[in-house]
């Protein structure tokens, strides 16, 4: 039996099927939704070169084949596979080549739109995103994504399935399978599997799953800044708390700090109060207090012993060394509190400068 391609002038033609193709890799969701895109199309022979494409963008009427009949419709299960199928008008003196070599040609999209990079398999890929309207195809001599041309064999095969999924199991009324497929052939579009129908209902679905997807996003966004704020507030908190804690200590009366000395020790330990998981570290500001509190006293008592009767003027009649090493024990204290470095660093940082 000779394999038939085109009826009363109309060819049906897979258009393009999901997965990876030359350009991008294609979704059935975004197949489906963007088919519309193809409407009013027309189809040529060969896709025009770099050359061609910028002399004659709006292509030959030398290869045209003719226009794309009505909005292709995505089939799960098409005759010859998953794929967005379509109808074209073949004008006559292309209806021989198309006949002769329809099993032997392919069929590639010629569309503009969007892609987004997406991991599929565990590599980045290019994801085609949506086609933008004026979307188009041509015959090839090789397919850019599993579409052809679709014998009439094939499509008679797969409107026999159809029929035979539609009609489930049916108590036998006398009549033989072929007279009521004939009578379902013969019922209105309405009666059969709307595809135009269900294509819109997919396009409407998928509308609301981007919206739904958009409103998850900006519920997101909203989360992550009331997050930031929360630990804003909590370290403002925290510092607060540090600044009472700090403010104590130092007013202890067994330390007999200046007032000088004190507010300087509030402001420069309150700035450096250690966080631990955005809170306060009291174990650690117990010890940096503990440090900067005893370098502080230590520094006014080598004042006091080496100048009697005078405070921080003249010359010291006691031993020199303690002054130093009292000066270097507060301004490592000092360094350290306002994060400068390791103790380690703050002490070496003392000596170099306050020797």
């Amino acid at each position: 039996m000779t394999t038939k391609f085109i009826k009363d002038g109309i060819a049906h033609v897979r258009v393009i099927s999901p997965g990876q193709g030359t350009s991008a890799f294609y979704k059935e969701e975004q197949l489906a939704r963007d088919a519309t895109a193809f409407n009013g199309g027309l189809v040529f022979i060969d896709h025009p070169d770099r050359k061609e494409a910028k002399n004659r963008p709006e292509r030959s009427l030398r290869d045209l084949v003719g226009p794309i009949v009505g909005t292709p419709i995505y089939e799960k299960a098409g005759s010859v596979g998953p794929g967005l199928y379509g109808d074209v008008k073949v004008a006559k003196h292309w209806q021989p080549l198309l006949e002769d070599l329809g099993a032997d040609i392919g069929v590639s999209i010629r569309a503009g739109g969007s892609a987004v990079m997406e991991t599929i398999g565990g590599k980045a890929t290019k994801v085609a995103e949506k086609f933008n309207p004026g979307a188009t195809f041509d015959f090839v001599t090789q397919a850019g994504r599993g579409g052809k041309m679709v014998a009439l064999q094939e499509a008679a095969d797969a409107k026999v399935n159809e029929f035979m999924e539609s009609a489930g199991f049916i108590e036998s009324d006398g009549r033989s399978q072929e007279a009521r497929f004939m009578e379902w052939l013969d019922k209105p579009e309405e009666d059969q599997m709307d595809m135009l129908e269900v294509q819109k209902k997919l396009v409407d679905a998928e509308g609301k799953v981007i919206t739904l997807t958009e409103a998850n996003a900006k519920l997101t966004e909203d989360g992550e800044k009331m997050t930031a704020a929360c630990a804003k507030l909590s370290e403002a908190i925290a510092l607060r708390d540090a600044r009472d804690i700090i403010t104590e200590a130092v007013n202890d009366k067994k330390h007999e700090l200046p007032d000088v000395t004190k507010a300087r020790l509030v402001e420069s330990l309150t700035k450096a109060a250690p966080m631990k998981d955005g809170k306060l570290d009291g174990d650690a500001l117990t010890a940096l207090m503990a440090e900067a509190i005893k370098a502080e006293v230590a520094y006014i008592g080598s004042i006091n012993k080496t100048t009697p009767g005078v405070v921080g003027m003249g010359e010291s009649s006691g031993n020199e060394d303690d002054g130093r090493e009292a000066r270097v024990a507060r301004k490592s204290a000092s360094y350290f509190a306002e994060r400068k470095g390791t103790e380690e660093e703050c002490k070496r940082m003392a000596e170099l400068f306050w020797r």
